[in-house]
């Protein structure tokens, strides 16, 4: 397991509390396994180094809870009690603001994580367990209470640029090109530019002899 889990997990629940959102364990165990999802796809390897595998919600760890725990008890999450049936009992809240961009070697895998919170922050549990149970690759080839395999996510490759086509023919392109360059030959330019010297007044040709005199 990724040691920095302990600090990525309050981070998480910082920043969607930040963007208005709620945090119960159930929502935040999901946002960690969108996370890893993510990561693997550009670093094929997972961030926490859970092991995840298909339980009765979807993906779950049984490292999760122990940590969660444990920075409840030290004062780093805290927790409030809800008496709405529709949540969890509990939300989860962070002592204090973190800052992302402390967790991460580079840019590039911060800025996966916050697309991930962007997109599910403010949504509901169940929007997300819907969308990991069914719309994530290891859950689509997962087998329940087995572990989930990551390799099964397709790798992000950049967008290859392709010149779109004007769709003209190669006839009607020669014939523009003859024509841009007989424009090009019609324009006339200037052989030789006229030196216009600078007009100075008397203070400033004073101040120069001044100067001459002082070398």
């Amino acid at each position: 397991m990724n040691r920095t889990v302990e600090q990525l997990i309050p981070a998480i629940v910082s920043y969607v509390n930040e963007h208005k959102g709620y945090v119960t364990k159930t929502k935040l165990l999901k946002l960690l396994y969108l996370f890893d999802v993510e990561f693997f796809r550009t670093n094929r390897r997972t961030f926490t180094g859970f092991e995840w595998k298909f339980f009765h919600l979807g993906p779950w760890t049984s490292e999760y809870e122990p940590i969660v725990n444990g920075l409840v008890a030290n004062g780093v999450l805290l927790e409030q009690i809800s008496s709405r049936s529709e949540y969890d009992t509990k939300f989860f809240r962070s002592s204090e603001q973190h800052d992302l961009s402390k967790l991460f070697a580079s840019f590039a895998d911060e800025a996966v994580l916050r697309r991930v919170l962007n997109t599910w922050a403010e949504n509901s549990t169940g929007e997300i367990l819907d969308y990991v149970y069914f719309r994530t690759e290891p859950m689509e080839h997962g087998i329940r209470n087995e572990r989930l395999d990551f390799a099964h996510i397709q790798q992000e490759t950049p967008a290859r640029y392709v010149r779109s086509s004007s769709g003209a023919n190669q006839k009607d392109i020669r014939r523009l090109k003859k024509e841009l360059a007989s424009r090009l030959n019609s324009i006339e330019t200037p052989k030789t530019f006229e030196f216009t010297p600078p007009k100075y007044d008397d203070q400033f040709q004073a101040e120069m002899d001044r100067l001459e005199k002082q070398n």
